[in-house]
């Protein structure tokens, strides 16, 4: 299975148009839009996805992470994250 990551843009935000301002989440430097982008929902969890990663300072940090359990994620969403990771972090 091939994962392609989508970096954030208006036009693959629009559908989240009446949840945020986004023109303001893509000025933003938080992952949010990465997760967005690349088919998270905008919901709690994928908030808190975004929080810890934000606040982590290392990819062990959030992956051993106590206030969500990344490693019972999908297989995919779990490639998702990593894919991200690489272009978010590099």
């Amino acid at each position: 299975m091939t994962t392609t990551i989508i970096p954030p843009s208006l036009e693959n935000l629009q559908h989240f148009s009446d949840s945020f301002d986004i023109e303001k989440l893509l000025q933003s430097k938080g992952i949010l839009p990465w997760l967005l982008a690349n088919g998270w929902n905008y919901d709690n969890e994928s908030c808190l996805i975004a929080n810890i990663i934000d606040e982590s300072t290392s990819l062990d940090q959030v992956w051993d992470s106590e206030e969500f359990d990344f490693n019972a994620l999908s297989d995919e969403l779990k490639e998702k994250l990593n894919q991200i990771f690489e272009h978010f972090y590099l």
